[in-house]
């Protein structure tokens, strides 16, 4: 094959690899921001649903001895930590807190949606340097209804171990609470967190946000749409869009969102 002919040939592998390739268009998630305190103490804020609570370990209190009747680590204590999973996935793991079986944590915790058919599965593991000494293990299908309730999920471990897991309504900030990808004309909605504006405005997956408080997302490019579609976090914002082809107009009230892990 000739030289012109090789460069013909590759050209044409290009071209024709290219048109079998998606394109990739850039994806964000809208800021938040702190709510201020006289926003706070106003009242005005939509509180966190019942299913999303932030999840904090925060102490432990475990057997003196191992099962076999040793001391943990020589003379010195077991050096614990938590692991919680759910449905299989780990949402989150506390510090670890040395020589001692009456641990305590200062944990900032995880925010999730809390559904009552998830498996959750605590495991208390003694940090031993290369591999780490299951302590005890336990699973639990849903929260306590108790639990709920007064905010205090007590965990009683097979071996005796028990473990003090908070259970507090989250954090709130303010924005709108979407992700969506950027294309030349409009914002394609890709998600919307259940505890948001967004959503109690009604946005949905594959919306497509053609114009931000009437200017239009083609106009703004990809900054200015960023930097528009940020508003929320300080007012309102009015979104024209298309939805299934139909022309659609909401308004996303500055308020709570509350971003939490799903199932």
């Amino acid at each position: 094959m000739c030289v012109v002919s090789q460069r013909l040939f590759a050209s044409a592998l290009l071209v024709l690899g290219a048109s079998h390739c998606g394109a990739v268009f850039p994806r964000y998630t809208t800021a938040t921001r702190a709510v201020p305190d006289a926003v706070r103490e106003s009242g005005s804020l939509a509180p966190a649903p019942a299913s999303v609570r932030t999840m904090r370990v925060v102490s432990a209190v475990m057997p003196a001895m191992r099962p076999d009747g040793q001391p943990w680590d020589g003379d010195s204590g077991p050096d614990p930590f938590v692991v919680v999973s759910r449905n299989n996935t780990e949402v989150h793991r506390s510090p670890v807190v040395s020589d001692t079986t009456t641990p305590q944590w200062q944990d900032p915790g995880q925010t999730l949606f809390l559904t009552p058919d998830s498996l959750y599965r605590f495991e208390l593991r003694d940090e031993d340097g290369v591999l780490d000494d299951p302590i005890s293990v336990i699973e639990s299908t849903g929260v306590p209804d108790g639990a709920l309730a007064s905010g205090v999920w007590r965990v009683t471990f097979p071996n005796g171990a028990t473990l003090r897991v908070e259970l507090a309504a989250p954090t709130p900030r303010l924005g709108m609470g979407v992700t969506y990808e950027v294309h030349e004309d409009a914002l394609v909605v890709i998600e919307v967190e259940p505890a948001s504006p967004g959503n109690t405005a009604g946005l949905q997956r594959d919306d497509q946000i053609e114009a931000i408080d009437g200017q239009r997302v083609s106009a703004l490019g990809e900054r200015g749409s960023r930097q528009a579609m940020d508003r929320a976090a300080t007012r309102d914002v009015t979104l024209s869009l298309r939805r299934r082809g139909a022309p659609h107009e909401v308004i996303v009230r500055s308020d709570a969102v509350y971003p939490a892990r799903k199932p």
